[in-house]
């Protein structure tokens, strides 16, 4: 029995000491960083291609691939618009939602 008993502790232990970093122990959010200027001027009637943006999280490292980006730009219609990224770390973290302002405009 005592055997039993030592073989058991050693099992806990080494599971204990074995142990990754719980996820849920994971509290810090992702940061988004926008690849150029957060401000843009843009020529009506062009295409738009925005830039993008990156994500690294303390714990899951780059997830920029996870990043959701709404892009509403009108290209025909003089206006300010806005680019939005958020995303989401594997904890469910989330990152504070980053903007690109763009202006189309007759340049």
């Amino acid at each position: 029995m005592k055997r039993f008993l030592f073989y058991i502790f050693i099992l806990i232990f080494f599971s204990l000491i074995s142990c990754k970093k719980n996820s849920s122990d994971d509290t810090t959010p992702p940061v988004i960083t926008l690849i150029g200027s957060p401000d843009v001027n843009h020529q009506k009637g062009t295409p738009y291609t925005d830039e993008g943006a990156t994500a690294l999280d303390n714990i899951d490292g780059d997830i920029t691939s996870k990043i959701v980006v709404s892009n509403l730009v009108d290209v025909n219609i003089e206006g300010t618009y806005y680019v939005t990224y958020n995303v989401a770390d594997n904890a469910g973290n989330d990152a504070v939602e980053v903007r690109r302002k763009v202006d189309v405009m007759e340049m």
